[in-house]
């Protein structure tokens, strides 16, 4: 079983390490979660790293050009001394051998290197003996990266409210609900799922590792599968697998947060608007920026006492309804503009204590956020 036997492109196994050395528990207490796990079969080799909070495998198939499966095997191998030599290698090729009991044996050009592993059967499953699927969805790759990336950064960071840090996944039939909040900042966003088949589903998944999903998924897959148990959830396309905890309790309700009405609303173009409070930002104390809306434009400003203030226009695209004035955290805002995938955005003012709305003006996408004024004299 542990005579495993393949010759690999560098490329490839490179790529394959650097998928799951995301998930490699690098100070764990023990020792075997330290260890990327290599699994060699007829149809290709998986690799698998897991810090129990998060399991990644990226599979590659045994197509005798970038792969060639010649004995199957399996073993686990310390990640960082594997990834960083590895990178180092100047062959195109890599023949990976176990020699030995927990030998690997790593060659490529004139290098050669080898490595003590670990027991395999030691290393947790990804499964790890769940009854997949409770629950099973299908999403565009694309759609799920770019809602994870928008949603992930507005979660808190915080231990001390546990619940805050994950993401809010609630499916019911063909739409898939996801919120994220910090208790300052508010994301929503609402997707329709082409081929549901009446889903019901109530997960909070922890904001980071949707977060390290979000980077690694493959821009070429064109769906990725979803399964739920009442635990864990898992993330498969064609190459990678994705396994993750799932975060005990129940996620505040944001129907009384969001404001049902509003004084005045703008439209702004996004990549001025960014611009503009990343400018500002720079001078802000304590981050903090204050808007003023006025009838064709919308006035940027901050300052820090002794160093001085700074003051940015950027005209509005339109306007409706009164002027305005409300300080906000520059950073916070910052993080929601830098993911709008639209050209230009709204705000919505609904008064001095209510937050404020940020929406893309675009009617197809059923994206929201919310960030709260800072109360300024």
């Amino acid at each position: 079983m542990r005579s495993l036997l393949v010759e690999i492109t560098k490329n490839s196994l490179m790529n394959a390490i650097q998928y799951v050395i995301k998930a490699v528990a690098a100070n764990s207490s023990i020792p075997i979660l330290q260890g990327i796990h290599i699994q060699a079969g007829a149809d290709g080799v998986t690799f698998t790293a897991s810090n129990t909070s998060m399991t990644i495998q990226s599979m590659i198939a045994q197509d005798g050009v970038s792969l060639t499966v010649k004995r199957t095997g399996a073993i686990v191998i310390p990640s960082r001394y594997f990834h960083d030599i590895i990178r180092k290698f100047n062959g195109d090729k890599v023949i990976l051998e176990i020699k030995g009991p927990m030998i690997l044996s790593i060659v490529s050009g004139h290098s050669q290197l080898r490595l003590c592993g670990m027991d395999p059967t030691e290393f947790p499953s990804i499964d790890d003996g769940q009854a997949f699927p409770s629950t099973k969805l299908r999403i565009n790759t694309s759609l799920l990266r770019s809602t994870i990336k928008q949603l992930a950064i507005v979660a808190s960071t915080s231990e001390t409210s546990p619940i805050l840090t994950g993401v809010s996944l609630e499916c019911s039939n063909d739409r898939l609900n996801l919120i994220a909040t910090d208790g300052v900042r508010l994301a929503y966003r609402a997707l329709h799922l082409e081929d549901a088949t009446q889903n019901s589903l109530n997960a909070i998944i922890p904001a980071k590792n949707l977060y390290e999903l979000s980077k690694i998924l493959n821009k070429t897959d064109d769906t990725t599968e979803i399964e739920v148990s009442n635990n864990r959830v898992k993330f498969m396309t064609t190459r990678l697998k994705v396994e993750s905890v799932l975060i005990d309790g129940t996620f505040p309700s944001i129907k009384n947060v969001i404001p049902q009405s509003y004084l005045c609303e703008i439209a702004v173009d996004t990549a001025c608007l960014l611009r503009a409070v990343e400018c500002v930002t720079v001078m802000a104390s304590e981050q903090v920026i204050r808007l003023v809306a006025n009838t064709d434009t919308l006035k940027l400003m901050s300052k820090t006492a002794d160093v001085g203030d700074i003051q940015n226009e950027i005209p509005l695209l339109e306007m409706c309804g009164e002027e305005f004035v409300v300080s906000l955290n520059g950073k916070f805002f910052i993080d929601i503009l830098r993911n709008m995938d639209c050209a230009s955005v709204l705000l919505r003012y609904a008064g001095k204590t209510s937050p404020i709305v940020v929406l893309p003006d675009d009617s197809l996408m059923s994206t929201l956020f919310l960030i709260t004024p800072v109360m300024t004299r």
